[in-house]
């Protein structure tokens, strides 16, 4: 019954969305039942041997081979850029000029757009909302650049879709990219720096072991970015993203991490959970998505300022909300709450998701956690085919050059702090447990242990990460 009690959860919190992008690697759903009964057999036979496992495979996928045995099956190779009815895109947009060559690249985002979010029907995607409102995050920002990849020929980067956030950005993207006359030409400036300059030089320094000094490199390199001030913190600022809409009393405001690899698409599987629900907003930190200016706030004052008040934008007053935050967003969102009692708004909760405390890596027992969390952030670079432009690295540079010295302050709000319960590779665990490597907090708080580690607790388990959350704001409101 347990197991069975699992797997219906585990099934529970696959949306609709991960159930088309597993059908269109080529398998099909085992029957929960059959599945279970397979299970069973496999764990009574084995014996500590390999194990076959059955599974459904589609004959193809969009008229191709599933790709799971594109190595075994040879198949014919679409013509590269046809994008959509076998026409080369090029061809399609020969002769259109302005707006109506902006509209067929909108056109042809929103049909990959919809194609991997399964979405019913491309027009009614809206071209200014961002994509992880509607439910994009890292698997399917990957998928939809491979799909229009293929559409256009061009060597798009896999941060496309966190640089250029909504449909019309990547169509205004494309048209930039795609040349006006016959043939394609590759997409690089998008990557300029990712294998050659600080990108390549923090990496080789993560490598051989020299952590601390390459984050001293990333603060020194901090120095070169704009700034500005709190007086043009208006002009700056990004406006708060919408992840589910619900009945819930208490609405949730959530502040990314401060990683090079950090963005509002961290929560779009966290949001998801929490639809027909409750409110869940995302506050953006500026610098983790193209715009016109690459400037970052020019303290932390500025910083909090700016996260106060876009958090107030989405919360009227009086109405209960908790603040979230991830990992360094853990720092941002207390420093919030710290500003929001002040201001006599006190927040109903704070939620912090695997936070360490800025100076975690100064403590005798943690000197592994620095080496631990940046081969974390390279280890999902790699498996994304993410290609880090310096600005991201500097940017991370500027939050973690604001923030040192930086400590969390006693407050009434109630915190609670989740722990992942998995290590990273490179973590130091006591076996006698003299130490303790989990997620702490220097001042007042409730700690809950969860699945996953520190970055897949927003990923494959972030329906448990949100259902802890849900239960501890019921247990609070009770």
């Amino acid at each position: 019954w347990g197991l069975w009690n699992t797997t219906s959860t585990i099934t529970n919190h696959l949306t609709t969305t991960d159930h088309a992008r597993i059908q269109r690697t080529g398998l099909h759903p085992l029957n929960p039942h059959h599945a279970l009964t397979l299970f069973d057999t496999a764990l009574q036979s084995s014996q500590n041997q390999p194990v076959l496992v059955p599974a459904k495979f589609a004959t193809s996928v969009q008229g191709a081979p599933p790709p799971l045995l594109r190595g075994i099956v040879r198949a014919a190779r679409p013509a590269a850029g046809t994008g959509t009815g076998g026409v080369p895109l090029v061809a399609r947009l020969r002769g259109l000029e302005g707006e109506a060559r902006t509209e067929a690249l909108l056109d042809l985002v929103r049909a990959q757009v919809a194609l991997v979010l399964n979405h019913p029907d491309p027009r009614a995607i809206p071209a200014d909302r961002a994509l992880v409102e509607l439910g994009l995050d890292s698997l399917t920002a990957i998928e939809l650049r491979n799909h229009l990849t293929t559409a256009t020929d061009l060597r798009l980067p896999a941060t496309l879709t966190f640089d250029h956030p909504t449909p019309h950005a990547i169509a205004t993207y494309l048209d930039r990219e795609l040349p006006a006359g016959e043939g394609a030409r590759e997409a690089v400036r998008a990557e300029t720096g990712s294998s050659r300059g600080l990108a390549a030089l923090h990496r080789r320094m993560h490598d051989t072991g020299k952590h601390d000094e390459a984050a001293l490199l990333l603060v020194a390199a901090s120095h070169a970015r704009d700034s500005f001030g709190a007086a043009e913190r208006e002009r700056h600022a990004q406006a708060p993203i919408k992840l589910a809409t619900g009945p819930g009393r208490v609405s949730l405001v959530c502040f990314p991490a401060l990683s090079a690899i950090s963005g509002p698409h961290e929560y779009a599987r966290f949001g998801q959970a929490f639809r027909d629900d409750r409110d869940v907003y995302v506050v953006p930190s500026p610098g983790f998505t193209r715009t016109e200016s690459d400037a970052l706030p020019d303290s932390l004052e500025t910083l909090i300022q700016m996260n106060v008040e876009g958090l107030r934008r989405v919360v009227g007053d009086g109405e209960p909300f908790v603040v979230v935050g991830r990992s360094m967003g853990g720092c941002v969102a207390h420093a919030v709450t710290v500003a929001l009692e002040e201001a006599g708004l006190p927040p109903a909760g704070l939620a912090l998701i695997d936070s360490y405390p800025i100076d975690a890596a100064s403590r005798e027992d943690m000197g592994w956690w620095q080496g631990a969390m940046i081969g974390g952030m390279l280890e999902r670079i790699d498996r994304f085919d993410l290609k880090l432009h310096d600005d991201r690295l500097t940017t991370m540079g500027v939050y973690n050059r604001l923030f040192i010295g930086w400590q969390p302050k006693p407050v009434e709000t109630p915190i609670l702090l989740l722990r992942a319960a998995e290590p990273l590779p490179g973590t130091t665990v006591d076996p006698e447990g003299r130490t303790d490597w989990r997620a702490y907090w220097p001042v007042a708080h409730e700690s809950v242990d969860i699945p996953g580690d520190h970055f897949s607790t927003l990923e494959e388990h972030s329906g448990s990460t949100a259902e802890a959350v849900r239960s501890w704001i019921e247990r609070q409101a009770g």
